[in-house]
């Protein structure tokens, strides 16, 4: 990579364009803190998780890069986040994106970052799943593809109170009134709004209690498409550091299959209180058929049920969302697609992706 310049797009302050190294955790844990609304403390620990211990990391390649004030500050950053995929057996490793956030004062130079990450892929192909609309516009600018599906979620309401009182905040009623509405009304609405996710049996679920036990199932094999490599190391970082309580690994059996599927979620809370308790699911692996995929839904509202007010689906495609749609979920549009792959010099054997939300920083 290019030495650090000094930059100042017209309007803007002087910025200097830096790399970022494990010396600088600290300050970049705070200033996304800041950023992002979040505890630096905690933040820091997550980020040495992230970055430091990810099993893909590569010593070539810095953490990302970022703006440096006139005044030595940080005022801006990209992370870069290496995972390994895979297609048949071959690995491929690619970069990922994450945590890109600027200064307001800053701005126009955020584009600078951008153009700095994507240089890596002139060595190694460049994803990205959690841009927002702005960075949508940067990636579609360097001649990046959107993610297929990545423009939306589903969501399976258990429980319609959370979610009531969410949309009424959101049409500016004062929240105290939104909360009261929401619980009067909610009954009148679950009737109507009830998911149809039939014959959902818990037990078709089996809890996976460590890295070794995930690495028994069938997840393997040859891979038809472009998909994260699930090997030991990375399964261990990914659900088995100790950094997510909520996190859980199963493998899901019943008459419909004849072996095992791996099954990962999380939990967030949602909503400007953090009203709404909601289930993503991370991966489904290997892919499976409609019914299958409808199976498991079923099976998780089961297990879940009396601890969770939302499912969220990601990455489902046409014939899915139908499905599932008919099902009683219900489909939020993003505004624009918060998944980008870039591969302008062609180092992939193949455009067919089999991405999921534990894949890169989506939900993570």
């Amino acid at each position: 990579m290019n030495g650090p310049s000094i930059m100042k797009p017209a309007g803007g302050p002087r910025a200097e364009l830096v790399a970022i190294f494990e010396a600088d955790i600290v300050e970049l844990a705070q200033f996304i803190a800041v950023q992002s609304g979040r505890e630096p403390a905690s933040f820091e620990s997550h980020l040495r998780w992230f970055l430091l211990e990810n099993p893909a990391r590569d010593p070539q390649i810095p953490l990302g890069c970022g703006l440096r004030s006139s005044q030595g500050q940080l005022v801006g950053c990209i992370l870069y986040v290496p995972q390994t995929f895979r297609f048949q057996q071959q690995p491929l490793p690619v970069i990922g994106s994450s945590c890109f956030y600027v200064d307001a004062h800053y701005r126009g130079s955020g584009g600078l970052i951008f153009l700095r990450y994507s240089e890596l892929g002139r060595r190694w192909p460049l994803f990205g799943n959690s841009a927002n609309a702005d960075a949508a516009k940067l990636w579609k600018a360097r001649g990046a593809v959107p993610i297929p599906y990545s423009d939306h979620e589903l969501v399976g309401v258990l429980r319609w109170e959370g979610v009531i009182e969410e949309e009424l905040t959101r049409r500016s009623m004062p929240k105290i009134l939104a909360r009261m509405t929401s619980g009067a009304t909610a009954p009148l609405v679950r009737p109507f709004k009830r998911l149809r996710l039939e014959g959902g049996r818990g037990e078709d679920l089996v809890l996976l209690n460590s890295a070794d036990e995930v690495m028994q199932l069938p997840i393997h094999g040859p891979a038809p498409h472009l998909t994260a490599s699930r090997d030991l190391r990375y399964i261990r970082w990914r659900y088995f550091s100790g950094r997510d309580t909520t996190v859980a690994a199963f493998a899901f059996r019943n008459q419909q299959i004849e072996s095992e599927v791996l099954v990962t979620v999380n939990q967030r809370p949602r909503g400007h209180r953090g009203q709404i308790r909601t289930l993503y699911v991370l991966d489904i692996y290997p892919s499976v058929t409609l019914e299958v995929c409808t199976s498991i839904a079923a099976a998780l509202a089961e297990r879940y049920r009396r601890s969770i007010d939302a499912i969220v689906l990601r990455g489902l495609d046409d014939a899915r969302q139908k499905v599932f749609r008919r099902l009683g979920f219900l489909r939020r549009q993003f505004d624009a697609p918060n998944g980008w792959f870039l591969d302008k010099s062609d180092l992939l054997p193949t455009r067919n992706w089999y991405l999921v939300p534990a894949d890169g920083d989506w939900l993570i």
